[in-house]
């Protein structure tokens, strides 16, 4: 790597605090971790539940509740893990045909309102999970707010990688 091009990171990795991108790199790394367990308890799920039924001849009850909880967790922990790598569709031919500057304009104010859209999922995710403190799952009798926590959770992971993001939108468009 050329000295201009590790300046020019340098540079870039100095607007970011270093906790900020340790943060957002350890969130990732746990979601990575919990959505690999997610995906190998929603096979498990799955199978258990196929030999249940025709080895057995016997239906598991709470299966299908399990396996929607988990899908639902996969959602919305697989999105941040999909935000954070950016492969998130895009409308990226658009601001490449535009001059440099309000290329990254535009890409300052995509990041702005994805951040709204965090903060939101943050904020009433946490206020209706905390509503439905009170509430059972029909099937596997657990609190309702078990499903419904990993909306905030997500926001929030998606919110400090948004962060980071801007940041470094922010330094490049500042060149």
């Amino acid at each position: 790597m050329s000295s201009s091009k590790q300046t020019q990171i340098s540079k870039i990795t100095a607007i970011i605090p270093p906790f900020v991108r340790g943060i957002s790199l350890r969130l990732d790394l746990a979601a990575q971790g919990l959505l690999m367990l997610l995906c190998m308890g929603m096979a498990v799920d799955i199978m258990l539940q196929v030999f249940c039924r025709y080895v057995l001849n016997y239906s598991l009850f709470w299966s299908e509740e399990l396996g929607r909880l988990l899908l639902v967790w996969l959602t919305f922990i697989g999105a941040s893990v999909a935000y954070k790598r950016g492969v998130h569709v895009g409308v990226g031919f658009v601001t490449e045909r535009l001059p440099r500057k309000l290329g990254y304009l535009c890409l300052l104010v995509a990041h702005l309102a994805s951040m709204m859209l965090f903060a939101v999922m943050l904020v009433h995710g946490w206020k209706f999970m905390l509503m439905l403190a009170s509430q059972m799952t029909v099937s596997l009798g657990v609190s309702k707010q078990v499903p419904f926590m990993v909306i905030p959770m997500a926001g929030g992971v998606m919110l400090v990688h948004g962060a980071c993001f801007f940041m470094d939108t922010l330094a490049e468009w500042r060149k």
